[in-house]
């Protein structure tokens, strides 16, 4: 499992989410993606893109997070021009000093069991799995410079009788925690 895990680190009473290095440790800048008031800093844009219907579920924890923490979201499509420029291709955002994109792919992997002709098993069972791979870019609203970039990845074993949706919700949760360390969903 790697995802990088944001570490909470104060500066005053402000929440902050550190830029962390290829280490996955914090480097010495990091962005405060909140004021002490807990109001947002920035604008967030949410690009998920998956071969089945992950996004769905996906984009509706992202949804629950922005409601949650007041933060405006944009789902956006995964070539929109923020990704080249970090300045997105249409709409304007509300003046904040952050940009914050998020690249997002749900994976939803199924059993598998190896069969030879017929009914005859290879080889060992698999178990489902269900996990996430994120890239989160933070750039600066007023001269679209990129100041981090964090790859995030994790895969969990789920349980065959579950719904996968409850995996990708609490994956999602997950992640926006590692972003937010502020963020619990109720």
């Amino acid at each position: 499992m790697g995802t990088a895990v944001a570490m909470l680190a104060l500066q005053g009473c402000a929440e902050t989410t550190p830029n962390l290095g290829k280490s996955g440790q914090p480097s010495q800048t990091s962005v405060q993606w909140f004021n002490p008031d807990g109001s947002p800093r920035f604008v967030a844009y949410v690009a998920c893109t998956s071969e089945d219907e992950s996004c769905s579920t996906a984009n509706k924890a992202f949804s629950e997070w922005a409601d949650d923490r007041h933060v405006e979201l944009r789902l956006i499509e995964s070539d929109d021009a923020v990704f080249r420029s970090g300045t997105p291709s249409s709409g304007k955002a509300k003046t904040m000093p952050y940009r914050v994109v998020i690249r997002f792919v749900p994976l939803v992997v199924p059993s598998f069991s190896p069969f030879s002709g017929g009914s005859h098993v290879v080889g060992r069972y698999t178990p489902p799995k269900v996990g996430y791979r994120a890239t989160t870019y933070v750039f600066d609203s007023a001269t679209g410079s990129l100041l981090q970039e964090t790859p995030a990845h994790k895969e969990v074993a789920a349980n065959p009788d579950d719904h996968a949706n409850r995996y990708i919700q609490s994956e999602v949760d997950d992640f926006l925690t590692s972003l937010d360390p502020a963020y619990s969903r109720k």
